[in-house]
């Protein structure tokens, strides 16, 4: 047996096992008290999660090297457009489905509009209408993200496909928006070609993407064009460049690729067509390795969430052990005395929440201030673009006509670096803000924990931190919609650069606040759902036992009995998890 179809088998061995112990918690978990239901969803949460995991893989290079030739390949179908017209800074996110679609996001009142068109032809004229500087310049519809759906088999093993507008090509703004962009994926292809095998422009950007991308790949294509001899030395300068000026060793693997031969090979059938574009070697690494490796680190991440889960139940039925042997009275003390615990936990919670409120309206009068002061800086670059237009011709149609097209070209760009500014500036005082929460709530849900142990006298252990700043690994894009059309001709041109200033400016502040004001809420949410799950798996198991011990007294021998087999598979549960 190859070593491909081994890897394969294990990787799926893996899932079902994960699977199945996931599915045995949940059933052992739901057949226990009310008290644990909570802790019986959060389980069900994490096999979802397992199931439906996908890793964001997105394709860049410099324009026409080939990366919507490469995309269309891999999912075996010429779906996206292919031209000398440049992409415009709208992303194309490909995903798996049975039945091909397009939707297409706006940014305004989260308007979809969707399309199923009969052919790949139809699909791919649809497409051009949006995603191309042609069909949609400077993205004047105002798109936020554009989405393929495909049943591609690439896509069914967890992948999602993107695809970036190139850099190096007319509209420099484009290359911003990538690099704002990057961050969000889990890895990317960098496609170069052999005309010329790598450029300045390319190194600088590839410097910047190393910054942002956790795992790299590089792909040459158009090999078709070379010779063996040819391909070997361009291989060879390739990786020297990237030895030279990125310190990346020279051994790394770089795929030999024709995108094109790959996409005819396919809409050919042919499977030896298929192996000599070199895209199939690609494909199978992709598969085999970026999605093995993903679902690895997804694995054990959800393990280790169950087996707390888990440790969770386990305490809560320990607790109960010992409370059906406790004496009535001495089972009512240790209640009122865990209820005083329990008071001063509401309470510190909710300083934790005043002291929160505070932090955001500092943060939202930082973003004022920063508007503020952008209003001022962009209302200065773009007044000295008006006058450099004016020292040439007097106030006019062409002047005016000229200066407005200069602003439209650098408006972009201009406001893209000052919102990637922006962003990193807000999340880093967001996280300095948040973190000594964090840290707080940790504490606090383990001080009532142990509290609990201690009070019945059970082993105690505790949970791993759970980072409630984790984001959502899925890519978005930062759109802002550079509204540079004309204004009505009775309009100054200082009423003009006003207008823009403050469009433009405001956009940036709103999304900038949605996106803190956002980031409050769920932490907030997430602090008072952790406390409250505490509070109800530990509470609730003494009061349980409690009741049980006051209305079926004569019973409770069988209810030690089932419990303590309970615990038993609890903890062999719990081990195998964190095995």
């Amino acid at each position: 047996m190859s070593h491909h179809s081994t890897s394969k088998r294990n990787l799926e061995t893996s899932k079902d096992e994960l699977v199945y112990l996931l599915n045995k918690g949940v059933n052992l978990v739901s057949g226990l008290d009310p008290d644990f239901e909570y802790e019986a969803k959060k389980l069900s949460v994490l096999k979802d999660r397992l199931m439906d995991e996908r890793f964001h893989l997105a394709v860049l290079g410099q324009f026409k090297r080939g990366k919507s030739t490469l995309l269309n390949a891999l999912i075996s179908e010429p779906i996206l457009p292919v031209s000398v017209i440049p992409l415009t800074s709208v992303p194309t996110f490909i995903h798996f489905g049975t039945v091909p679609t397009i939707r297409v996001k706006y940014n305004e009142k989260q308007r979809v509009e969707e399309f199923a068109g009969a052919s790949t032809s139809e699909r791919t004229a649809f497409l051009v209408k949006y995603v191309t500087e042609g069909g949609n310049p400077k993205n004047r519809l105002g798109v936020t993200e554009v989405e393929v759906v495909s049943p591609a088999p690439i896509l069914s093993k967890g992948v999602v496909l993107i695809d970036t507008p190139g850099i190096g090509s007319t509209y420099r703004h484009n290359t911003q928006a990538t690099l704002n962009f990057l961050q969000q994926c889990d890895a990317a292809l960098f496609l170069i070609s052999t005309d010329p095998p790598i450029t300045d422009v390319e190194l600088d950007f590839l410097r910047q993407v190393r910054e942002k991308v956790p795992r790299l790949f590089f792909v040459l294509n158009k090999v078709d064009y070379l010779n063996r001899d040819e391909r070997d030395q361009v291989l060879s300068f390739f990786r020297e460049i990237l030895a030279e000026h990125l310190e990346i060793e020279e051994d790394i693997p770089v795929f030999c690729t024709s995108a094109l031969q790959g996409i005819e090979a396919k809409v050919m059938h042919s499977q030896e067509a298929w192996v000599e574009s070199g895209v199939a070697e690609l494909e199978t690494h992709l598969i085999n390795f970026l999605v093995r490796e993903k679902f690895i680190t997804l694995c054990e991440a959800i393990s280790l969430r169950a087996a707390d889960v888990l440790e969770t139940v386990l305490m809560g039925v320990r607790i109960s052990l010992q409370a059906l042997c406790l004496p009535e009275k001495t089972l009512e003390e240790k209640l009122l005395l865990f209820e005083k615990s329990l008071q001063q936990a509401v309470q510190d919670r909710m300083i934790i929440q005043d002291v929160l409120e505070g932090d955001k309206k500092r943060m939202t009068a930082f973003i004022e201030g920063h508007a503020q002061s952008l209003r001022e800086e962009s209302k200065t670059f773009l007044k000295e673009m008006m006058n450099q237009g004016a020292r040439f011709k007097s106030y006019g149609k062409s002047t005016k006509s000229s200066v407005q097209d200069a602003w439209a070209e650098a408006i972009p760009e201009f406001f893209e670096n000052k919102q990637a500014e922006l962003n990193e500036s807000v999340k880093s005082r967001l996280l300095d803000a948040l973190a000594p929460h964090e840290q707080r709530t940790e504490q606090l849900i383990e001080t009532l924990r142990k509290t609990a142990a201690d009070l019945f006298q059970v082993p105690y252990r505790p949970l791993h931190p759970e980072n409630v700043l984790e984001t959502a690994r899925r890519p978005y894009w930062v759109l802002n919609t550079w509204n540079t059309n004309a204004i009505p001709v009775l309009k100054s041109m200082d009423q003009r650069l006003d207008d823009l200033v403050r469009r433009n400016v405001e956009n940036l502040r709103w999304s900038t606040m949605q996106n803190v004001n956002i980031s409050f809420a769920r932490f907030a949410s997430k602090v008072k759902e952790r406390l409250e799950e505490t509070m109800a798996a530990t509470q609730g198991a003494m009061k349980t036992a409690s009741s049980r011990k006051k209305d079926h007294g004569e019973t409770v021998a069988q209810e030690l009995y089932r419990l303590e087999k309970v615990a038993g598979a609890l903890e062999t549960l719990k081990v195998s998890l964190e095995s």
